[in-house]
């Protein structure tokens, strides 16, 4: 056997991988966490402006679990006038899983949203409402048993 014959083989052979990798790549799903990431992006600034009121106004968890599901709990000071209550849980493993609620707390702060509603694993909870003329945000990362 000659070089042209490896060369050959060589060449041949790295082709076959290319496309072997071209092909496990297109078998990939590569979900984003939001649908419309970029149009949100543009509005980031207010998202920022939210969470510092939060941040200003309180520093509690607002979302706890217990056996029978999560309980959002919104700080006391912060519900007079509350309006647009909503809570998404985005799942980044499985965009099906997600979850968006709209909300509105009991006379004490409390929203209870039942565990069925959710597959094991870990969400990011974006909450955000409006109160006294104000818009409130908060990220948390919550894992689900």
């Amino acid at each position: 056997m000659n070089w042209g014959y490896k060369i050959t083989i060589v060449i041949v052979v790295f082709i076959f991988g290319m496309l072997g990798m071209v092909f496990i790549a297109f078998q990939q799903t590569n979900e984003m966490v939001d649908a419309n990431y970029y149009e949100k992006e543009l509005k980031y600034q207010n998202l920022i402006d939210a969470s510092n009121n939060l941040s200003n106004a309180s520093s509690d968890t607002l979302i706890r679990q217990n056996a029978d599901g999560l309980i959002v709990l919104i700080p006391k000071n912060l519900l007079t006038s509350f309006d647009k209550g909503s809570l998404e849980f985005l799942r980044s493993s499985d965009q099906s899983k997600d979850l968006n609620l709209s909300f509105a707390p009991d006379p004490n702060g409390l929203f209870f949203i039942d565990r069925a509603k959710f597959a094991s694993g870990v969400y990011k909870a974006r909450i955000k409402w409006d109160s006294q003329g104000k818009t409130y945000y908060k990220e948390q990362t919550v894992f689900i048993n």
